[in-house]
Parts: structure tokens; C-alpha cells; sequence
């Protein structure tokens, strides 16, 4: 059930990737550009990594469209993680996110947690609708 899990979060995150524009809302327009992503599982504990610049401006630009919101990262919410995501850019720089796959397995939910006792996150949904 896991590997299904990861492989369509991995599945939804390609489809995001076909879209494609600047990652402009997470760094700003003075920062190098987005060098890799990469998402790893934690349960399963494997890695998929994202270099191609097409890939990663559509699945930045995926974030960018995506619904936004407030998280409260609590101990039920931290227990239910699924996957770590980190963006690298070409200053060397990086962002840390968290991401949770609903149990449909077609809705993501991705949180940047700037300092690691911020508890409230900035959040966003992705979904078909705003993937596209």
C-alpha cells in the first residue's frame, strides 16, 4: 500500500511537472534559479530526485497555482507525514518541505516549515483542478 502511495504522489507530481513556469513565489527574483528537487518517502525510505529544468519549473509552478493555506503542525499531523521535500537552488541555498497525500491519493498538501519549532506552517493544496 505504501509503494502505491509513493507511486501516486510520484504520479501526481509528474503530472504537475508537464505544466512549467519560474518558481517566483517561494524565492525571490534575485535568486539563483531552482537547481534540484528532491522527495523522499519517509516510510518507505526512498528518494526521487528531479533535475530536468522543465520538471522542476512545473512542479514549482504546480505550488505556485496551488491553494494556500494555514497549517498547524501538531503531533497528529507530524505523525502522518509522508514525504520530505527539499529545493535546492543554484546559490546553494534550500527549502525544506513536508508533504501529505490524502487518502484518495489525488489531493497533496505541502508545507514549508522555515525554523524547526515553527508549528505554523504556510501550506498548499494541490489538486487536479489547480495542477493544471
Amino acid at each position: 500500500m505504501l509503494k502505491i502511495r509513493f507511486a501516486l504522489s510520484s504520479l501526481l507530481l509528474a503530472v504537475s511537472l508537464v505544466m512549467g513556469a519560474p518558481f517566483a513565489f517561494a524565492h525571490s527574483a534575485l535568486s539563483s534559479s531552482v537547481q534540484k528537487i528532491e522527495v523522499t518517502s519517509i516510510k518507505m525510505k526512498t528518494l526521487k530526485t528531479f533535475i530536468d529544468e522543465q520538471d522542476m519549473n512545473a512542479l514549482t509552478n504546480s505550488i505556485k497555482k496551488a491553494q494556500h493555506m494555514n497549517i498547524l503542525l501538531d503531533e497528529e499531523s507530524a505523525e502522518s507525514i509522508d514525504c520530505k521535500m527539499t529545493i535546492t537552488y543554484g546559490d546553494g541555498s534550500s527549502r525544506h518541505y513536508f508533504i501529505w497525500i490524502m487518502d484518495d491519493g489525488r489531493d497533496v498538501l505541502i508545507a514549508h516549515q522555515k525554523y524547526p519549532q515553527d508549528l505554523h506552517l504556510k501550506g498548499y493544496e494541490l489538486s487536479k483542478k489547480n495542477s493544471f
